[in-house]
């Protein structure tokens, strides 16, 4: 029997694990709610459907709730929302999808029916009526009519007398369905479903769309982006409402025997109200600073607005409320800093800055977000600028915003600190010759020795990489593979100090050129450098998408078609593949502290162990139940102290909780559970807080080995109990001795073991 001398510590430290704010396996989701589409007030409170689902606001208390698809939506993309005067909140979204809330049960139900309907693509639903037990259900198709007492559908009135109508807008008229349309008005009897009469033109109105209908004192009104008109109770012929002559009108609502009338143009809106039709407007309530959508009546009305949540006129002063959240629904680069701050960038077409979210604030400042209105050096040319798209993790807690235009920005705390750009010294060349100043930088890394390097996209002179010496100055070094060519994305320093870089924009999906390498001290076997640049070509595909660095210092590149794995960096020319991937294209990739890989992919997410020979997990929107946001998964990172995985998609962020695991650097003491270790067991001892390759023996008390293995990874190993042998130890207590690979680091814990 072989024993060891060593010395044992005298204290046992059972340090409990830190748990993450989410149950393993929760899933969370975290979207833009200020684009808001339609609102309902149902006592004090406010209803309000958004671009990113449902909010409430308690006007008294002024505390805010989200509802997601975490908590009973079928989509968060919400087009209309209506009380039915008794105890139901009606929410209409994109795809056809209608979920209805109980305000007495607080419970949430999905009809389906028209989201499962196939003769049309367009159903996204606009709007609810209500009369008696009957729901008029307003989509783009038609106006389906349920029942709530039976809880099922009736008709459907489709057939509308124009061609592929968009419907808009509906009102019941004297046992009649009025339906507003952007080919004109339908008039079809409720009892027989046929089609009475149609209109599609009117007096002093070039246009045909209908934005709105209302019956109003007996009397039907219509408004379109041009005006407005009405149809008597006899005389069935539209007539012009002089003094709403013009007016871009999206809206009509009753409120106290008085018509209110919403009208918009570009940035701006304007309330007014009439007595009757003939009486002069009067407006109530006028803003040029944002888009008005919809509206709630009333002397101090609310008003729905595009980009700025509910406006409310507050003496002369408008206040704008929607909860805290991120500036937008795009998510294409995600970061996870030292503290576990999560830092977001949406890309070109959400041109909304970038954004940070910490869990570890109150859920009324976990977001905070960047925009050049409140941060001037983000701005370019001294006007407004907020089209960001890459995050970089930075040295000494700084982090890097990458913009597709203006170069990049460094930021520390909530700081943005400076900014890399066409006039800065050093400089960053643009990305095309006309105009010089357009500077699309692709990635930031730090090298081992706590070097910044830069990567920018660079037709021109081929200086795409540039590593700061200082604040001020820095070294560039040409590419030498394609001097005129220089469309690099992403960038990786592996433990050799060699910068590896992608070639692929993935939602550009730019020509590829391979993987490109880089290392200015020492040439890389195995490939042919020119001055220490080198390409890797000849794979599944040439486009690049994506980027890692495992815990081996194992290169992962993710294609367009499947990856490739370069095991030892230093010798690009032996590399392997991940078969279960073979046929994904690869827009994300994120290592677990267990060195699994986490592959962002159009189809979902895929998980594979640490070599990618297995596929340990796949999540889509309909494995998950919907609570995944999208399959188009743009970005991954991963919050290894909390064990969260965030998944950034352009429908909002998707999290998932799993257990925590994160590598240590050096020891800081063994974490050993359960203790006591009662065998037989269905799950292993699991010993934690190890550094990378660590050695596990485990020992009697009088020092004698019991059996020897190598920890598997993720700063965790796992013992089933057993001695070499194989045989199951005896009760007992047992010493834990943990040795770092190069010999230099030893940890020891103990733990009690009761067989019974």
């Amino acid at each position: 029997m072989n024993r060891i001398s060593w010395f044992i510590l005298p204290c046992l430290f059972l340090l409990a694990t830190a748990q993450s704010q989410q149950r393993i396996g929760e899933w969370k989701s975290f979207t833009d709610m200020k684009s808001v589409r339609s609102a309902v007030l149902v006592d004090h409170t406010l209803w309000a459907a958004t671009g990113g689902g449902v909010f409430i606001y308690d006007t008294t208390s002024g505390v805010f709730t989200k509802v997601t698809n975490i908590d009973g939506l079928d989509t968060n993309d919400i087009q209309t929302i209506a009380y039915d005067g008794v105890q139901h909140i009606w929410v209409g979204g994109a795809g056809g999808w209608v979920n209805v809330y109980d305000l007495h049960t607080h419970q949430w139900q999905t009809i389906a029916d028209i989201a499962n309907r196939t003769e049309s693509t367009h159903k996204g639903i606009k709007l609810f009526k209500f009369k008696g037990d009957t729901v008029f259900i307003v989509s783009e198709f038609g106006v389906s009519i349920f029942k709530q007492s039976r809880w099922e559908f009736g008709d459907t009135f489709q057939n509308l007398g124009f061609s592929s109508p968009q419907i808009s807008s509906m009102a019941l008229h004297q046992d009649q369905l009025w339906i507003g349309t952007d080919k004109g008005i339908t008039v079809a009897s409720l009892q027989t479903g046929a089609v009475l009469a149609t209109y599609n033109t009117f007096p002093g109105i070039v246009t045909s769309t209908i934005s709105a209908l209302l019956v109003y004192h007996d009397t039907l009104i219509a408004g379109t982006p041009e005006g407005a008109v009405f149809f008597g109770p006899l005389d069935r012929a539209p007539k012009s409402i002089s003094t709403l002559g013009n007016s871009s009108i999206l809206e009509l609502r009753e409120e106290s025997e008085k018509l209110y009338v919403l009208s918009s143009t570009g940035s701006n809106f304007t309330v007014k109200t009439l007595a009757s039709l003939f009486d002069v407007p009067l407006t109530v309530a006028a803003n040029t600073d944002v888009t008005g959508v919809s509206f709630i009546p009333g002397s101090s009305p609310w008003i729905a607005t595009a980009s700025r949540g509910l406006a409310h006129l507050n003496g002369n002063a408008w206040r704008y409320i929607y909860p805290n959240g991120p500036n937008s629904n795009f998510f294409n680069s995600l970061a996870v800093d030292a503290d576990g701050v999560l830092w977001c960038a949406g890309g070109e077409i959400a041109n909304a800055g970038f954004y940070r979210y910490n869990p570890s604030l109150s859920d009324n400042i976990q977001w905070k977000n960047f925009t050049s209105d409140h941060y001037p050096l983000m701005q370019k040319n001294a006007e407004r600028f907020d089209n960001y798209y890459n995050v970089s993790r930075g040295a000494a807690g700084s982090m890097w915003i990458s913009s597709w235009g203006d170069g990049v920005v460094q930021v520390i705390g909530d700081s943005v600190l400076r900014k890399y750009n066409y006039y800065s010294h050093p400089d960053l060349p643009g990305a095309v010759s006309n105009p010089p100043d357009y500077v699309v930088t692709s990635g930031v890394a730090v090298d081992n020795e706590g070097k910044t390097w830069i990567v920018n996209r660079n037709e021109a002179n081929g200086r795409s990489l540039l590593r700061l010496d200082n604040d001020t100055s820095g070294t560039s070094f040409p590419d030498q593979v394609y001097p005129g060519w220089g469309w690099f994305h992403g960038m990786v320093i592996d433990r050799n100090n060699t910068k590896w870089l992608g070639s692929t924009v993935p939602w550009h999906m730019d020509p590829g050129h391979g993987l490109f390498f880089f290392n200015e001290n020492s040439a890389i076997s195995g490939a042919e450098p020119f001055d220490g640049w080198g390409q890797i070509t000849n794979l599944s595909d040439e486009k690049v998408l994506s980027l890692a660095l495992d815990l081996e210092g194992e290169i992962w590149a993710g294609l367009g078609l499947g990856v490739v794995i370069i095991p030892d960096p230093s010798n690009p020319g032996y590399r392997n593949t991940s078969y279960p991937l073979r046929e994904q294209v690869i827009q994300a990739i994120a290592v677990d502290g267990v060195n699994n890989k986490w592959i962002g992919t159009k189809e979902g997410v895929l998980v594979v162990n640490p070599d990618g020979t297995l596929l340990l997990q796949s999540y889509t929107v309909a494995s998950t139940n919907k609570k995944l946001l999208s399959n188009d998964i743009r970005a991954i990172d991963i919050d290894q102290k909390r064990g969260i995985v965030y998944i950034g998609t352009e429908q909002g962020l998707s999290s998932l909780s799993i257990r925590a695991a994160q590598t240590n650097r050096s020891f800081s003491g063994l974490e050993v559970g359960p203790n006591p270790f009662i065998l037989p067991a269905d799950q292993p001892l699991m010993i934690r807080n190890l550094v990378a390759a660590s050695t596990i023996k485990i020992l009697t008390v009088s020092g004698s080995l019991v059996v020897q293995f190598e920890a598997q990874g993720g700063g965790r190993a796992f013992w089933d109990g057993r001695d070499k042998n194989g045989a199951l130890v005896s009760s007992g207590i047992y010493f834990i001795a943990a040795f770092a690979e190069n010999g230099t680091q030893t940890v020891t814990g103990k733990v009690a073991v009761i067989r019974k």
